[in-house]
């Protein structure tokens, strides 16, 4: 078993993905809205280069407030236009991900981009949503609680806090939980690039500190300061930016 995150569309690293580890956890975010790299995805698309570029600065800035206003402004004209656009390459996207997957036993959660319909409606037979549950697998349980931090962006992949907490809470005693975002750790949820603080679980912090699994695996946090840390005898790993780096963590290099 592998585990990967944050794919955001990245296909060509898709083709570098071992076709002997086993079965592939992907922790969330399959599509690509905004590579803030280079400004490719799919806003860049629907509202182009331009636009997007600003968009990026304001949310290097975390000036969110002047975001909301320049995201309405370009939501003004042709509504409905837009959003049946956002629609068909989201589903695009999936389809194209899903395709690249096809040869594999798949095991996912949403993150803070994804679309739940749609992903439910493209998903093929072999991708099983596993979000909200635990898989036993050698012996060993794995909780899993997807869903993206809620932020003033406002993504539609995000979910309360309250949500979230429950989906931990009832998933009982397990060796390793898996989610989108980390634990809220300072050296976790700071981007190095941006240097500032993204988005960090802070009931998953808690449930760490109350639990203590052998391992918290997560990503979201495209570069952070830390890739590992320790939460009492937790390790927290970050698994990286699979569509920048092709990076994955094999469950059997764990030690448990």
């Amino acid at each position: 078993m592998i585990f990967i995150s944050d794919i955001h569309h990245g296909l060509d690293s898709l083709d570098n993905l071992p076709r002997d580890k086993g079965p592939i956890v992907i922790l969330g975010d399959l599509i690509n809205w905004i590579d803030y790299r280079n400004g490719d995805g799919i806003a860049k698309d629907v509202f182009g280069e331009e636009n997007v570029q600003e968009l990026i600065e304001l949310r290097k800035k975390h000036d969110f407030s002047k975001r909301k206003k320049m995201w309405e402004q370009l939501f003004s004209e042709d509504k409905k236009l837009k959003q049946q656009q956002i629609q068909d390459s989201i589903q695009r996207q999936y389809v194209e991900v899903f395709d690249k997957l096809k040869n594999f036993e798949v095991y996912l959660i949403p993150g803070n981009v994804d679309s739940i319909d749609i992903l439910e409606e493209t998903k093929t037979k072999n991708i099983t949503n596993i979000d909200g549950q635990v898989l036993s697998h050698k012996e060993i349980k794995i909780g899993f609680a997807g869903g993206g931090v809620p932020t003033p962006i406002n993504a539609r992949g995000e979910i309360t806090e309250e949500a979230f907490e429950l989906k931990l809470e009832n998933l009982g005693d397990i060796d390793i939980i898996c989610t989108h975002a980390p634990p809220y750790v300072d050296e976790l949820i700071t981007d190095v690039i941006t240097n500032k603080k993204e988005q960090g679980w802070k009931v998953l912090k808690k449930f760490i500190e109350d639990k203590q699994p052998k391992f918290s695996i997560f990503g979201d946090v495209h570069q952070p300061k830390a890739y590992v840390w320790k939460i009492g005898s937790t390790q927290c790993i970050n698994v990286g930016y699979f569509r920048s780096n092709s990076n994955y963590l094999e469950l059997d290099s764990l030690k448990l």
